[in-house]
């Protein structure tokens, strides 16, 4: 094991979509129902492959969502949507990078990855791989291959955490080796199952 690839939301980032996007319908969507409506949002997907502009994006969101704001509003409260940091991630995250080469892979647009900086997320990893550069998302197979690719190593060289299980399942079939990181063990247990800590 060579090189540790960890995703984002809900692995390093407290993201708070479903969370905030109930909050704008006013509760016309519950927590569940907004969580089902980003994960199956076609125009979220295309924003997080990069195939639109924010602008574009929130027009169709606000329509979509049906939601009583105007697109302008809804941009700059999707941008903060990643909150902070999960506790302790980035000390865990830190105290590995003397054993290991440290990446990311993130289904991520271009105002959440502003905010991630704004957070100093970057300095964390050697490389970043997100989706809206890539023009492709997780769990596409396209974009493990890729990551492969530039990392320049063998696939089982790689140990991937994501909180998604669908993720994890792609990164496998692909030779990755894969952990499921769980709101209850967080990115520390998720390690120690790895073997890593």
């Amino acid at each position: 094991m060579k090189i540790l690839l960890f995703d984002l939301g809900g692995v390093v980032v407290d993201y708070r979509g479903p969370e905030r996007l109930a909050a704008l319908t006013k509760g016309a969507m519950s927590l569940d129902e907004a969580r089902e409506a980003l994960s199956t949002s076609v125009n979220l997907h295309a924003f997080e492959r990069g195939e639109i502009a924010p602008a574009l994006f929130a027009h169709n969101a606000v329509a979509e969502w049906r939601l009583e704001v105007t697109p302008d509003f809804f941009i700059a409260d999707f941008e903060t949507w990643p909150e902070r940091f999960l506790p302790d991630a980035p000390d865990i995250i830190r105290s590995l990078n003397d054993r290991f080469r440290l990446a990311c892979l993130s289904n991520i647009n271009i105002p959440h990855w502003r905010q991630a900086k704004a957070l100093g997320l970057p300095p964390l990893f050697e490389q970043a791989f997100l989706s809206h550069e890539m023009g492709a998302r997780k769990p596409e197979p396209d974009i493990y291959q890729r990551v492969i690719n530039r990392l320049g190593v063998d696939a089982d060289d790689i140990c991937f955490f994501d909180d998604s299980r669908s993720n994890i399942d792609a990164a496998l079939e692909h030779d990755l080796k894969a952990f499921h990181v769980t709101p209850e063990g967080g990115i520390e247990q998720a390690l120690k199952d790895a073997g890593v800590i």
